[in-house]
């Protein structure tokens, strides 16, 4: 595989909307360990190197990269890319007696068994620029730089994003422990901690964006980020979050808006991750699921596209699915086996996946995407609780369908929560049309127009059923949905030799008619 030099892909983010797909979009797998055997499945695009801070910094001022070397490597080998972090849970030791610190962990990040490092104070401060100054150079000079996807932007402070004391004395400078020499701390403060990040901010854009993507966490208080939208704008910045769902979590919405406003017109790059496996599974903890784990899978990685994400990260427990056939994870021991359970979770993941991988980064390119579709669904109360009361659930943003340059105008279709058999993918969500009913769709005009004259393939999935039939009208064809005797979702493919026109037509027969997706894939030329 030939790589893009990092370089021309964060010229192709100086305009304010990207030409092309995003240089490096796709999967990528993470938490995978050395289990390397999972990169290979061709719709990866890479996976991830991450290590510890004190790690790389094994004494003041000695810095080794090994640590990401060795995760690099087989990826390089590949000819994938990875994104690579350094977390601040395990500060080098020598910090403990140059800044001062909390005996109590002051965030369950922290993983010192001295306490908590002060991050404001001046000394850490310097260290944290120091590792960030060594990242820089690392990166350009490493034999696997072109491995680099992008780089975390991790404050490092309390451990990767934490930052934010309660109100209490450990705010007080007084009730840290001062070591012989050290000058005093300040008590915390907002000032201080501004300072701090902006300090990072500096360093991430000056040291790593030359030759990296940079991913800021999308939780960044409107305040902050608002200094640096030019920086957003013109690449050096990008988007990151680890909490991707099917839907958003409850008060969660607003960062995955943030995706949606900057991301998805092509303004600047996202990452994302889940916030945790399909199955519910992160760390010791296991989230609510309302639907099943292919549907949860499946739609999580529709909600991603459709806020624009680029790099779509998959948990390797999840991504196991795909290849075996079977989940297991941690101490939760092995949950699902296909061959038990008489399904085919294997290609229900496998399927989700090569779709995700076949759209991603095309968000904002419609004359080069290969396709465009929209998910049907509706909802204004997230379904999942993971203990939040219903009236702390409510959605006011994504309410209505998940799309990709194509919308659904308005119509008497209802919105359906879980439907059709759980070991397909497809029925998290869908819509029902009334007998003749109609529902009408348009294409985004830029992509409806790159196909004039050229074949495309419509693609419907259905509801099956004895009496359901219906129609489909595209480019002046009417084309038919017939009845089947399986209850289970259906796949439609229509293929169309000339295409013209921006709208789509779907009317129901005689019975209802229940719609999971419509898809316009564009044939090769």
């Amino acid at each position: 595989m030939k790589f893009l030099a990092v370089g021309t892909a964060l010229a192709l983010l100086c305009s304010p909307v990207l030409a092309g797909r995003v240089p490096g979009s796709g999967l990528y797998a993470i938490w995978y360990g050395k289990n390397t055997d999972l990169l290979k499945p061709p719709f990866l695009s890479g996976g991830q190197a991450v290590t510890q801070w004190r790690t790389v910094e094994p004494e003041e001022g000695r810095f080794d990269f090994s640590s990401i070397d060795r995760q690099l490597a087989p990826l390089h080998e590949r000819g994938l890319q990875a994104t690579v972090q350094i977390n601040g849970n395990r500060k080098p030791l020598y910090l403990f007696s140059k800044v001062p610190y909390h005996p109590d962990k002051l965030s369950h990040q922290v993983a010192d068994k001295q306490g908590t490092l002060m991050f404001w104070h001046p000394a850490h401060a310097a260290a944290h620029q120091r590792l960030i100054r060594a990242l820089g150079r690392y990166l350009q000079e490493s034999r696997y730089r072109d491995a680099v996807l992008g780089v975390r932007l991790n404050f490092n402070a309390f451990g990767t994003e934490h930052h934010h004391l309660p109100k209490g004395e450990a705010r007080q400078a007084s009730s840290w422990t001062t070591p012989p020499g050290v000058t005093p701390g300040t008590d915390w403060s907002t000032k201080e901690v501004q300072a701090y990040q902006a300090m990072v901010f500096g360093e991430y854009i000056s040291q790593i964006s030359p030759h990296a993507y940079v991913f800021v966490r999308n939780g960044l208080p409107k305040d902050i980020a608002k200094d640096y939208r030019e920086d957003f704008a013109k690449g050096r910045l990008g988007w990151f979050h680890t909490s991707s769902e099917a839907e958003p979590r409850a008060g969660s919405e607003r960062r995955y808006q943030r995706f949606h406003t900057d991301c998805r017109p092509g303004t600047t790059t996202a990452y994302a991750e889940p916030w945790a496996s399909a199955w519910g599974h992160h760390g010791t903890k296991t989230d609510d699921r309302a639907c099943s784990p292919p549907q949860w899978n499946y739609w999580r990685l529709l909600l991603d596209l459709h806020n624009g994400v680029s790099f779509i990260a998959l948990y390797s427990a999840d991504l196991r699915v795909a290849q075996t056939g079977t989940y297991r994870y941690g101490k939760f021991g092995q949950l699902h086996d296909d061959k038990e359970a008489g399904t085919d979770y294997q290609t229900e993941f496998r399927l989700a996946f090569e779709l995700a991988a076949r759209y991603a980064g095309y968000h904002a390119s419609p004359e080069t995407s290969p396709g465009a579709w929209c998910a049907f669904r509706g909802n204004d109360l997230v379904r999942e609780a993971n203990g939040r009361p219903e009236k702390a659930r409510k959605l006011k943003f994504y309410t209505n369908d998940y799309t990709f340059l194509m919308q659904r105008l308005p119509d008497t279709s209802v919105a359906l929560g879980t439907t059709g058999p759980e070991d397909q993918r497809f029925g998290g969500w869908a819509r029902q049309l009334k007998p003749g009913g109609t529902m009408a769709l348009r294409l985004n005009p830029t992509f409806a127009i790159s196909l004039d004259k050229q074949g495309a393939t419509v693609r419907v999935t259905y509801l099956g059923g004895a009496k359901t039939t219906g129609t489909v009208q595209a480019a002046a064809q009417t084309l038919q949905l017939k009845p089947t005797t399986s209850k289970r979702w259906q796949t439609a493919d229509f293929p169309i030799n000339s295409w013209h026109g921006d709208t789509l037509r779907l009317t129901a027969g005689k019975a209802p008619l229940v719609l999971h997706m419509i898809e316009v894939l564009r044939r090769p030329r």
